[in-house]
Order: structure tokens, then sequence, then C-alpha cells
């Protein structure tokens, strides 16, 4: 019997940090970092992205592109002690539980979620537990594999659940541009355009066919996103 594997990824987590503190931030575009050339997005709201502003990205454009940007400066201790609080909330659900980042979690829910009727309505719960108690806000991926669960969580933001399971892989997933794929990096995903490779199911169908090109590039990788492009990958957390 497959595993129930959870990824929670709070949502802008940064950001929603300083709105916590400063509820007049809330649906504003906002950015966490340094002013003046030097300075780096460390992250941003979402109100910030519909501008072009991203995280990496210099200020100063950030600026250019959203002129009325709000920056905030890094306030580390804040934020993992709100990081610790969330983390202790997941374990109160299961002792199972992975720190990935200062923002976001693998977790086994597996025994517990043999208790419940309705999984998405229990997770959906458990989401609004974490945001009436803390004020945080998270996306929920559950599925079989670790790979699953952290591509469910990516796949609706903010606020967003989602459950892979092995027979929806093709219809959720391979739709998806390659730029999607968890564990392809911003320079790999070029390479395998320019190999024809636009979306995650022409990976998945050139991993199934052991295409020779397709191993040249991606190395000793490939055998790990054939697997995980069929549903399979590590489920131990």
């Amino acid at each position: 019997m497959s595993k129930v594997i959870v990824h929670i990824d709070l949502n802008a987590f940064f950001v929603r940090c300083e709105e916590i503190k400063d509820p007049s931030l809330e649906n504003k575009a906002v950015a966490i970092g340094h002013e003046g050339r030097g300075g780096i997005v460390s992250t941003c709201s979402y109100k910030a992205r519909e501008y072009g502003v991203s995280s990496g990205m210099p200020m100063f454009k950030a600026k250019q592109l959203c002129p009325h940007l709000i920056v905030k400066p890094v306030d580390f201790r804040f934020y993992h002690a709100l990081s610790d609080t969330f983390k202790n909330f997941v374990r109160r659900y299961t002792s199972k539980v992975e720190e990935a980042s200062v923002d976001e979690c693998f977790a086994d829910f597996t025994e517990v979620i043999k208790k419940e009727k309705n999984a998405e309505a229990f997770f959906k719960k458990l989401q609004q537990d974490l945001y009436k108690e803390t004020k945080l806000k998270c996306s929920i991926g559950i599925a079989p594999t670790k790979f699953l669960a952290k591509m469910g969580s990516d796949y609706k933001k903010p606020m967003g659940i989602t459950i892979i399971r092995k027979s929806e892989i093709s219809k959720i997933l391979y739709p998806l541009s390659i730029d999607k794929f968890y564990g392809i990096g911003k320079k790999t995903a070029p390479r395998l355009k320019a190999m024809g490779i636009n979306t995650i199911g022409d990976l998945a169908n050139l991993c199934n066919s052991n295409d020779p090109k397709l191993l040249e590039e991606l190395g000793k990788f490939f055998v790990v996103i054939k697997d995980w492009v069929n549903g399979r990958g590590s489920d131990e957390v």
C-alpha cells in the first residue's frame, strides 16, 4: 500500500511574517530585502509578482517594475520563530516530520489519514487551523512520494490543496511546463527546451523510451527523473 506523504509550503513566508507584524501591508506590493543597487529581492508578495517582481531580482529593477513597491528588511529572528511554530503545529499530527527549509516540510500522514473518511476535508481543516492559530498561509501537496507531494504543493498557490495519485500523474503533471519540474534548474530547463522538451509530458516520454540524448544531458539524474515521472521515488520522511 502506498504511503501518504505530505509537503506543506508556507506561501510567500517572509512577506507573510511582515504582514502578521503589520496588517496594513496585506494585499500590497511588498518585497523583502534591502534598498539600493546592491539590494536583492529575497521574496515578494503575490501582488508584487503581478508587476513582474520575482525572487533573486535586483531591488532597483523591482522598483522600476513596481514604483510603489514597499521594501522591508529581513527579520530572520521573527521568521525563524514563526517557522518553529509552524513545524511544531505539524508535529501535533505526526512525529514523522522532515524540515526541508525554513518555510516548508515533508510529513508522513499514512497512519493519521487511515482514521479519516475524507482526506481532502481533513487537510483543508489542517490548513484552516494553521491559519487561525498562526495567521500563516500554506499550500499542501498529498501524494505517495516526496517528489509528487512537492509538485502538489506548488500546483496551487496560495492556500491550495492538491492530491496527486499515481493514476493522475499524466493528467496533472504532464501538461505543465518543464520549468515547473522540481529539481530541474534555470540552466537545465533551456537546454531541455532546445531539445524539444517543453512539458513534463515530453520529458516523461523521452525518459520512458530511454532517449540517448536525454541520458547524455541528464547523466545520473536520468534514472531519478524516470522514477519520479512514473510515480516512483523516495517516500521516506
